[in-house]
Parts: C-alpha cells; structure tokens; sequence
C-alpha cells in the first residue's frame, strides 16, 4: 500500500513538472522577425490565398467557353393520364367516316371468314363507348447527356482579356500586404526595443542611485551631512520606482504588439537581439531629391482598377450583342404501366411459332446551334453599364487623390526625418554633457563640496536626456520607415 502510494505521489510530481516546463525562449533580429511575419502573420496567408482564388477565378472564367456536358434523369407518374378527346370522336361517333371505315373492315373480315378482325373491331367498339383515348402509359423514365459549346459571346471575350490583369493585381495586392507587413512588425520592433532599452537604463540608473544612496545614508550617521540630503536621494527613488514599474508595462504591452505583427502566439517568450544603436548605423542621413509616385504599389493597384473597371463596361455593352451556342444531346426513354415492366423486356409471339423480344427503351439523338438575340430589356444593361461607368469614374478620382496624396505624404516623410536627424544629433550632444555633469557632482557631493540639491538635479536631467536620446533614436528610425514607405522602397 505505501509502494502504490508513493508511485502515484511521483508520477503527479512528473506530470506536474512536465506541465510546468518553461518554454522555449526564440531569439529575433528586425530582418528575421519580419522574415518570420511574411510567413506567418494571418494577413499574409490571407494575401496568398487570395493568389489562390484568383487562379481559381480565372479558371472559372476560361471554363465557361469550354465545352460543358450534363446529365439528366427524369422520371414522371401519371396518376390521371391525360386524354385526347379528338381521337376519342374515331371510336365512338358512328357518323363519323372513321365509323364506317371500321365499319367496312369488319364486313370484310366477314366475307373473309376471319372472325378474329370482327372480334377485335367490335370488342373496340364497345370498350372505347364510354371512354376517351389515351396514348401515354403511368410511368415514365427518360435519361439523357447534353453536350453545350459556346461558339460567341462578346462578354466571354472581355473576360478572357481582365484574367491577366486579375492575376497582375492579386500579385499586387500580396506585394502591398508584404510591404504593409515589414512595415509594421518595424516600427512594432523599433517601439518594443526602445521600451526595452528605456526599462534597463532605469534599472541600471536604480542600481546607481542606490549605491549613492546606501553611501548617503553611511555618511549621515557620521554626522557630515544633513537628513535632508538623505531625503532628496529617497526621493528620487522612489521616482525611479514609478518610471521602472510604467517602463516595465509600456515593454510587456511593445513585445506582445511585435508577436501579433508577427504572427506569433502571445504566450510565446521571445527576445528582441538588435539593440537601437545597431539599427541606427543602417541609416544614411542623405534625403532623396525625387519622388516618383508610380514606384507605389498602390499606384500600380489603382492603376489596374482602373483597368479592370474598363473590362467591367466592355462586358456590360455587349450585351446587347448576339450570343450563339451549339448542342448535342442524345437520351433514351421508357414507358409502362407498370414501374417494374419498364426495365424488362417484352416477348411478343407470331402465329407461324416465331417470337420477339423487344426492350421498352427508345433512344434519340439531337444535334443543332442555338441563336439569342437580345431586343428589349426595359433598360436593364443601360443600367448596367451606367453604374459601371460610375465606378470607373470613382476609381479614376481615387487614382488622381492618390497622386497628390502619395506626393503630400512624402514632402511630410522627409521633413520629419529631416528633423529626427537633428534631434538625433542634439539629443546625444546633451546626453554626454548631462553625464559629465552627473559625474562631477557625484564627485563633488562624496568629497563634501557639493550639495545634495545639485547632485538630484543632475542626476535627474541626465536620466530626462538618456530618455530622450532613445526617444530620439525611435523617431529617426520610425521617420525613416515612413519615409522609405512613402517613396516605395520595397
């Protein structure tokens, strides 16, 4: 019993420890963790499959001048069957000249000795008096395969001419999303390790502050200095404390945006390898001088728009032309009175002993070439086309808002990374002299010339400009994202 107990304490301990198992920690440069974006990130696959639907769609369109066969099996019960009351009048009217016909055949059969014509006509007679002829039996069963080929239609040429510019355009349209990817996971990369990098200057700035501290406090129980100097220090502290727990949230909240941009589960533990100052060295400070729009991909989207909107009117207006189709159609078809008898064969037998099987199926065939000419439609492809026109005159302004938008985009681009590159500069300029001031006052406030007040305040402003040198390197590398979108750059 104690055996049995303490194997299933251990086999819990082991399944608990496999549950508990950290995971995996992945590590990304900027250009693996877009890499790993454009696979992975839902967009893109969105963007492939639309690739997919594409072809998909094309096909559809070349397959409707193809030849088409179908099938068909029908099958029918007359519960009433219908009846010919004209043919009805043949048997019943006895003025009629078919009455005298029957008539005539009769009294030759008499003349003839053949009882059998006489027998048949009179039992005839007097079946059909009170009853109306039918030539259809209950039940019905037919099968048949139809071949159709289209020979012209105006709209299936115009539709064979926009499948090029479907597939040019969902090529396009994955491009752009790539483009939108590497854009995003960048500046999510960017804003993440700057959150990073933010958090560990305070913590390292922490550990500083209290040594000096702990080297504050030593000497105030000496009696050298005043609590107040201890007071100040204490205080920024706790500012410090503040700073870190809100850095330590802004870089939780930076990291998870870089995995979803990613395409990458939050729960997953990452970490970022390219710090901001590697990133920073791959930028030039030179500004472009030339803008071309067309090197947009989105110009090349609205351009096919455009393009396509035109085949949409194209098909529109030939509707009004005629179509012509050829078919081949070939069936088979059964009657009985009975459902059973119709896939059996009926064996008819002759007076001189011979006998005949004979199947209740009967085949056709059919051949011929069919014409539509449209004539009145109360206006409905006017219709058509006008609203097809409408929207090509749409996609023709977003075209040209495009134009003056991309070109407004870029003057902007440039500005700002224009003036990222000058904050950059000033930025690191007043790091390094808010670090010498820090740095002498330290000196000064432990050989008991200075005073706590000036010892804070540097210390203070020197932790504001490290703050904002990263700000500022996070802006020229933002600015110059933006401006490489703005031209293009893929």
């Amino acid at each position: 019993m104690k055996r049995n107990l303490i194997s299933c304490i251990s086999l819990l301990l082991m399944i608990n420890l496999g549950f508990s198992q950290p995971k995996e920690i992945q590590f990304f440069s900027l250009n693996e963790a877009v890499n790993y974006a454009l696979q992975n990130n839902k967009a893109a696959k969105n963007a492939k499959l639309d690739i997919d639907n594409a072809k998909w769609r094309n096909l559809e369109i070349v397959s409707q001048g193809l030849p088409q066969i179908t099938s068909s099996i029908d099958y029918s019960y007359y519960f009433k069957k219908p009846e010919l009351p004209g043919l009805s009048k043949i048997f019943s009217d006895t003025s009629s000249s078919n009455y005298k016909v029957f008539s005539y055949l009769a009294a030759q059969g008499a003349a003839s000795g053949d009882n059998t014509i006489i027998d048949i006509l009179q039992q005839s007679a007097i079946d059909s008096k009170d009853k109306k002829v039918s030539f259809n039996l209950s039940h019905n069963l037919s099968a048949s395969l139809q071949l159709t080929q289209l020979i012209f239609d105006g709209r299936y040429v115009f539709g064979i001419q926009a499948t090029k510019d479907l597939m040019k355009t969902a090529r396009l349209s994955l491009q752009m999303s790539e483009v939108e990817i590497k854009y995003a996971v960048t500046k999510a990369y960017y804003q993440a390790q700057a959150a990073e990098e933010a958090k560990t200057l305070l913590t390292d700035n922490m550990k500083l502050v209290g040594k000096l501290l702990s080297d504050t406090r030593a000497i105030y129980k000496e009696g050298l200095i005043e609590e107040l100097d201890v007071n100040r220090l204490e205080l920024i502290q706790a500012n410090l404390e503040s700073q870190i727990n809100n850095s330590n949230k802004m870089a939780e909240v930076a990291l998870a945006n870089v995995k979803f941009q990613m395409g990458l589960p939050l729960d997953e533990v990452i970490v970022l390898k390219d710090h901001l100052d590697e990133l920073k060295t791959s930028v030039t400070p030179d500004l472009a001088t030339k803008f071309d729009a067309t090197q947009r991909i989105e110009y090349q989207l609205l351009e096919g728009a455009v393009k396509l909107q035109g085949y949409d009117i194209k098909q529109k207006r030939v509707g009004y032309y005629p179509s012509i189709y050829g078919f081949l159609n070939y069936g088979w078809s059964a009657q009985s009175d009975k459902f059973g008898d119709i896939f059996k064969k009926e064996t008819t037998y002759y007076p001189d002993g011979d006998s005949r099987s004979r199947s209740p199926w009967f085949d056709q065939g059919l051949a011929g070439i069919t014409l539509k000419i449209p004539i009145f439609d109360s206006g409905l492809k006017m219709a058509q086309v006008k609203q097809a026109k409408i929207e090509q005159t749409k996609r023709r302004n977003d075209f040209e808002d495009f134009k003056n938008a991309s070109q407004l985009q870029y003057v902007s681009a440039q500005s700002n990374f224009a003036s990222a590159l000058n904050d950059e500069i000033i930025s690191t300029k007043t790091e390094e002299l808010s670090k010498k001031i820090f740095d002498k006052n330290s000196i000064k406030f432990k050989e008991g010339v200075g005073n706590s007040f000036e010892l804070v305040q540097s210390e203070t402003d020197f932790v504001t400009n490290q703050l904002k040198h990263i700000q500022s390197v996070l802006s020229l590398l933002s600015s110059k994202a933006d401006l490489d979108k703005a031209m293009g750059v893929k």
